[in-house]
């Protein structure tokens, strides 16, 4: 079975539920999941996990993400994207590009966003959008969101107006809530008229591969060229490598001591081989430092 994380680009039009039903097909495996979803007009990078990498998904999906987003200041719609209902206008022909770039320097740091009604947030056991299209709308919580960058690379004056715009941000981070509330501090209706996601954690766009490219590399036997080894997408974690004492012991998932020096918190513990074998945490008490496995991807069958 293959084990790895796969950087896939998913086109617009597509749901990533049909990227991931698209990659179990051409593996032959339905053990493959998403570290997060685009919406379907979006495009760009969607990382996968194949096989015992699911098991890795709560620190997967945590990782940061950045996006080629466009702006146009002059309209609002139903679902704050390109894809909705037109619900209001206005001329944005007086805007100009510092008050764009002071809005959006604004919206930087720790904030509170208000996720879309068109989104896949759960209220009272249903998703968003489909109370959205029965008609109703709802109260929705705010969710905390850390903005490390918001960027203008380019600006279109007019009516519309569009701002071409780079975000560096957390996980769960709605890019179309941030497009309306760059409208509302420059005191216009705006949507997200267009986004692209170039980055998760450490992939890249430029890396990302194909349905074309995935099939072909499957068709000549070379996927274990395309596969990323998961500790890859955690690189910046400290390693430990354990014996095989250790590594029993952690498959069995016991609290041992650490055998070398690490930090408190998250580590990665690898095989000799490189092969990693579990996300653990590295725990301080009673002056002594211990490791705790919190998700183990390999079985002692490798041991022997």
């Amino acid at each position: 079975m293959p084990e790895g994380l796969l950087n896939v680009l998913k086109p617009p039009g597509m749901t990533s539920h049909d990227i991931v039903d698209a990659v179990r097909r051409i593996l032959g495996t339905r053990r493959v999941g998403h570290t997060g979803t685009l919406d379907p007009a979006a495009a760009g990078v969607m990382v996968l996990m194949v096989g015992t990498t699911t098991r890795l998904s709560e620190f997967l999906t945590a990782r940061p993400k950045v996006y080629r987003a466009e702006i146009t200041f002059g309209i609002a719609t139903d679902t704050l994207d390109g894809e909705g209902a037109v619900v209001e206008r206005a001329d944005a022909s007086a805007l100009r590009e510092e008050t764009v770039r002071e809005a959006l320097a604004a919206l930087t740091g720790e904030l509170q966003i208000v996720p879309p009604m068109y989104s896949a947030v759960r209220h009272e056991g249903r998703r968003l959008y489909d109370i959205a299209r029965s008609g109703r709308t709802v109260e929705v919580e705010t969710r905390t969101s850390v903005i490390d960058r918001f960027e203008l690379l380019d600006f279109q004056p007019g009516d519309p107006a569009r701002a071409l715009t780079e975000v560096a941000c957390s996980s769960g981070t709605y890019v179309r809530s941030l497009a309306a509330l760059a409208g509302a501090i420059v005191g216009l209706p705006a949507c997200l008229s267009l986004l692209v996601r170039t980055r998760v954690g450490t992939q890249e766009i430029a890396d990302a591969l194909t349905g074309r490219e995935l099939i072909e590399a499957v068709r000549d036997g070379r996927l274990d060229e395309v596969l990323i080894p998961p500790a890859d997408a955690l690189a910046e974690w400290p390693r430990l490598v354990a014996d095989e004492q250790a590594a029993l012991a952690l498959i069995d998932g016991a609290r041992v001591p650490a055998w070398a020096p690490v930090d408190a918190g998250q580590v990665l513990v690898m095989l000799e081989d490189g092969r990693l074998l579990c996300v653990a945490e590295a725990l301080e008490g009673d002056g002594a430092m211990t490791i705790q496995p919190r998700r183990v991807l390999l079985s002692e069958d490798v041991l022997r």
